[in-house]
């Protein structure tokens, strides 16, 4: 069974699996509510559901005091949560969501206040439904979207045609071909979003969607331990090490880098190529240390996990990520990376290439423009201060 099939059957059976979760879900949280009556409960978050690029792992200790929730599980990393569903089998595994999301939801309801929502998906299979019951118990909803949950292809192709630009979402709709209900879904998720939600972190431009809510730029989460700043492999430029590491080889530009790799190769330029696919994140970060140059993503308007990571790890960077487009990225920009849009990676590339100083100028500057908006510290003044403005949480 495809993916989309799998999501078919779902849609189908919808209904009839939300009134069995819901009566699921209230028989846990009148269970629990019962066992700490009179019990007051503190000011406490869960972060869930479904892991993304580290972000409930990595923001659950700047959230406290909080519980973190993962149903779903990356290969690229091995975090543990407080709680989650470590089955290997993806068919398993949403079988025993089925019955364990609304469980837990009724019992972190009864000693919880704020809900922090990573992605698009919930505790139960309409997530609509679990905003509807959390708000009726006076529960604070926060939303992160991360990209491809929130948007739409129809609104982000309007505007790279309007801006007559090529986009990655040309390369998404031929995935996306099949599935009549994709737009509307999205047009769901983001009504029940703006209906719900007390705080939406969203990339406007980059993550174009429905939203009418005002969105809040969420920041990129780098343990400052993760920091590896290295002068010493920028003294002997003899073999410049050059990095591309894709999550994705259509959206992210692959082939458009490996043309460009091609032409500079015949063209006898000395450097040494990695591309990295499908390898864990500790992988990843190794090759990071080691390498000069990394080349990200062509087509976004943001950095993406991978540019900061990069960054952080004292690499010079190229890619599309523009903040005269997605405003929402910190105003100290300066040169943190090499602005580089897909039919400019040959040129900038071999401009890095014929001016090594300025290979560690881009590390340089990108390392500080990291290290100032991204760590730990950093994110926790940007929250404290934005729910403080919001009077969602005293301070």
């Amino acid at each position: 069974m495809t993916s989309y099939s799998f999501r078919l059957v779902i849609r189908y059976l919808k209904k009839p699996l939300s009134y069995f979760q819901i009566s699921l879900l209230y028989i846990s949280y009148n269970f629990f509510f019962l066992i700490k009556k009179n019990k007051k409960i503190k000011n406490s978050w869960v972060i869930g559901v479904d892991e993304i690029a580290s972000i409930i792992f990595f923001l659950k200790d700047i959230i406290k005091p909080s519980v973190s929730v993962s149903f779903s599980k990356n290969k690229f990393y091995k975090w543990e949560y407080n709680y989650s569903i470590t089955i290997e089998n993806i068919y398993l595994r949403h079988l025993i969501r089925l019955f364990y999301g609304p469980l837990l939801l009724g019992y972190l309801a009864t000693k919880n206040t704020n809900f922090w929502y990573i992605w698009s998906s919930g505790f139960l299979i309409d997530r609509d439904i679990e905003f509807k019951f959390l708000k009726k118990k006076n529960k604070k909803i926060f939303i992160t979207f991360c990209g491809s949950d929130i948007r739409s292809i129809k609104l982000t192709n309007a505007h790279a045609r309007d801006n007559k630009l090529d986009t990655h979402t040309h390369y998404m709709i031929y995935k996306h071909m099949q599935d009549p209900y994709y737009e509307l879904e999205k047009q769901d998720l983001a009504m029940s979003a703006d209906k719900h939600a007390d705080i939406i972190f969203n990339f406007k431009i980059c993550q174009m969607s429905y939203l009418k809510s005002k969105q809040y730029t969420f920041p990129y989460l780098i343990d400052k331990n993760k920091f590896k700043k290295d002068n010493q492999k920028f003294k002997n430029l003899g073999i410049i090490k050059i990095l591309h590491a894709p999550s994705s080889v259509f959206i992210k530009g692959t082939s458009l880098v490996r043309a460009a790799i091609k032409k500079l190769e015949i063209e006898n330029y000395n450097f040494e190529y990695t591309e990295l696919l499908n390898v864990p994140n500790q992988t990843v970060l190794d090759h990071l240390n080691l390498s000069h140059i990394a080349l990200n993503q062509f087509y976004a308007f943001t950095p993406g996990y991978f540019g900061i990571e990069a960054m952080a790890n004292h690499c010079a960077v190229l890619m599309s990520a523009d903040p005269s487009i997605e405003t929402g990225l910190p105003k100290n920009y300066e040169d943190a990376w090499l602005i580089t849009r897909y039919w400019e990676i040959y040129d900038n590339l071999k401009f890095l290439l014929d001016n090594p100083d300025k290979i560690k100028y881009y590390a340089d500057n990108g390392y500080d423009f990291a290290y100032k908006n991204y760590t730990y510290e950093a994110v926790k003044e940007y929250l404290d201060k934005l729910f403080k403005e919001k009077n969602i949480i005293s301070q």
